[in-house]
């Protein structure tokens, strides 16, 4: 009997975090999530009777995503299987109700991890999971039963009462007087764990990088949760914010490189980068598998590496002020955050950052950039790994895309999810165009409507008036042609460097309000009329852009502030392909209302940071020829 590899993951995670409205549910269901690993774990050395389990038992470990391989060495392998996956959903079913569970097995071809069997493993892992009944259907709906608070599932007695409390895990009294569903109060009084270890990480990251945060963050989820909504929590609510950032990153190409685990391992071997970890190896554990194992740990040290510092970076800009920032969906290259709406820009600009240098400077996941690329549209079909069938030829930075929903305080979050997503699937749409060098992208809204709950519907009605999404990164500058900013790979030098095209745009927003673009703490005393901006921008909303252009050339003639915006703007990308002025107007115009939307949401210290003279403080950045690049496309 030949090897076997089973597969177990967990579905629809995002129905699972959002079908609650309440914070500190969703706190607590990204926490279920990550259980399953735990269980895995547990679960296997209770049927293998080894502990550590040896290297060759796992092949994938991720977030939610589970591959491990049963030898023959280690009994009846398909027994094992079954015993394992009948385990592992029994613990989703009591420790996580409400957590879809799904696990599968197959034999495998060879007693060494293929990239084929790992494509068959998916291909029935998804056609077990169309034939099965959801995990909603564990909880039916029966006249006679009360409906959970806020919730679509019937309530259930306490969890004292149901004998199903877990120390050091305690539900408040508030919960256990409730009228909630078994997975609300089993996801609330999780919350308290998840949010400890969220902070915890946080901290010990830091530490490492000789970093502290100076403000504690808040621990308790139920104060936390009194910040960005109202409900039960408001008597312990504090510092009430006035806008709420939901911040959606996702990675460019990981995706793609995780289809074809098989290409991308052909890529590193070609390269000569080796893919063992520090840990303990055996010749069992050796090829594909520790490679696939490497790329997930490398992945998720960055990712959360990433989160921290974007973390360092905010709190910063106001160290006298506690920014509540909440990671609720950390899972492989994903990434959903709430915060601050005013803070929520500069934490995915400071994340993309972080993401872009941290992948640029690992030796494996720099190489993966090459395949995350994608092939140049002329690239013949090989079997075999030719460096010079891709876009991107030398090892580099992985790219990311960012969308940020702006809204307002108690507004449903799955909502704002929903248009962060759809912002990221726009800004992914430019980064990676075809046949074009992948790209990371910024792009964010400020919904000032909320009649319009579609998410393309709302983004459509702002067509043809803004210059979002926002190209930025390592990359930008081969998209953009923008000659005059420096690559953040040229080594730093003692002369100044020009700035980045993200700075460019903020030294616009400093130019709107009235601040010199190349020291925002002096003031100008002339910032653009801002009822005329929004005069001008409600006009390109009619349609009628030769009166918005006239608008536009008034402001010029009569406001010192106009002429001094114009020559700004004149240094962002796109520069305008038309030859008469009314032309270049247009261009210049469309301007306006991301210049509105991002002077009335990014908090003080912000432009200073980042295109300030003082550089050294220049928040994510080292140094001024260190900084993201960017500009709009």
């Amino acid at each position: 009997m030949s090897n076997v590899l089973v597969m177990l993951q967990t579905n629809s995670n995002q129905s699972f975090i959002f079908s609650s409205p309440r914070l500190r549910e969703q706190i607590g269901a990204s926490f279920e999530i990550t259980l399953l690993s735990r269980w895995v774990k547990e679960e296997a050395e209770k049927l293998l009777k080894q502990k550590p389990l040896p290297t060759s038992f796992w092949v994938s470990n991720s977030s939610g995503k589970v591959i491990v391989r049963f030898r023959e060495t280690d009994g009846n392998p398909k027994d094992l299987a079954k015993q394992l996956i009948r385990e592992v959903t029994l613990r989703a079913l009591t420790d996580a109700p409400g957590l879809d569970v799904t696990g599968v097995f197959i034999e495998a071809s060879s007693n060494t991890v293929d990239a084929d069997d790992l494509q068959e493993l998916d291909r029935v892992f998804l056609e077990y999971s169309l034939n099965r009944r959801p995990a909603a259907a564990r909880f039916p709906q029966f006249p006679f039963l009360e409906r959970g608070s806020e919730s679509a599932l019937p309530a259930s007695a306490s969890l004292c009462d149901l004998k199903l409390i877990q120390e050091p895990l305690k539900p408040n009294s508030f919960d256990e007087s409730s009228p909630l569903s078994l997975p609300s109060r089993v996801k609330r009084v999780f919350a308290s764990t998840s949010r400890k270890q969220q902070v915890d990480d946080v901290q010990k990251r830091l530490a490492e990088q000789g970093m502290e945060l100076k403000q504690e963050p808040q621990l308790d989820p139920t104060k936390l949760a009194a910040a960005f909504q109202d409900g039960e929590e408001s008597e312990d609510a504090k510092d009430m914010l006035s806008s709420v950032g939901v911040v959606h990153i996702d990675g460019n190409g990981v995706g793609a490189i995780m289809r074809d685990l098989g290409c991308a391992h052909r890529a590193v071997q070609k390269v000569g980068v080796s893919t063992t970890s520090d840990e303990e190896t055996t010749e069992d554990s050796k090829g594909l598998q520790s490679f696939i194992m490497e790329v997930n740990r490398r992945l998720d040290n960055v990712v959360k590496d990433a989160i921290a510092l974007s973390w360092y970076y905010v709190q910063e800009l106001t160290p006298d002020t506690v920014v509540p920032i909440v990671p609720v969906l950390v899972g492989g290259d994903d990434v959903t955050v709430y915060t601050d709406g005013r803070y929520a820009i500069p934490f995915a600009e400071a994340y993309i950052h972080h993401y872009e240098r941290l992948t640029k400077d690992d030796d494996l996941l720099s190489v993966l950039a090459i395949v995350a690329g994608g092939k140049k549209a002329d690239a013949p079909e090989r079997d075999h790994f030719e460096i010079d069938d891709y876009i991107i030829q030398n090892p580099g930075p992985l790219t990311a895309s960012a969308g940020v929903a702006i809204v307002g305080r108690n507004f449903p979050f799955h909502i704002a999810y929903d248009l962060a997503e759809e912002l990221v699937s726009r800004g992914k749409k430019l980064g990676k165009k075809p046949w074009t060098v992948p790209c990371s992208t910024i792009n964010f809204h400020v919904l000032r409507d909320a009649t319009v709950l579609d998410p393309d519907e709302t983004l459509d009605e702002y067509k043809g008036r803004a210059q979002r999404p926002f190209l930025v990164g390592c990359y930008a500058p081969d998209r953009i042609g923008d000659a005059t900013t420096t690559s953040s790979e040229k080594a730093p030098t003692a002369e100044s460097q020009p700035l980045s095209s993200w700075a460019r745009i903020l030294q616009a927003v400093a130019a709107f309000d009235g601040k010199k673009p190349d020291d925002p703490t002096q003031t100008t005393g002339d910032p653009f009329p801002r009822a005329r901006a929004n005069r001008i921008v409600k006009l390109l909303a009619e349609g009628n852009a030769e009166k918005a252009t006239t608008e536009w050339n008034v402001a010029l003639q009569n406001a010192t502030g106009a002429g001094r915006l114009a020559k700004q703007l004149k240094l962002l990308s796109p520069h305008s392909s038309s030859s008469d002025e009314a032309g270049e107007s247009l261009e210049q115009i469309k301007w306006l209302l991301d210049l509105i939307d991002l002077s009335e949401n990014l908090p003080d210290g912000y432009l200073v940071s980042r295109i300030g003279k003082n550089t050294d403080d220049a928040g994510p950045q080292e140094a001024t020829d260190h900084s993201t690049e960017g500009g709009a496309q």
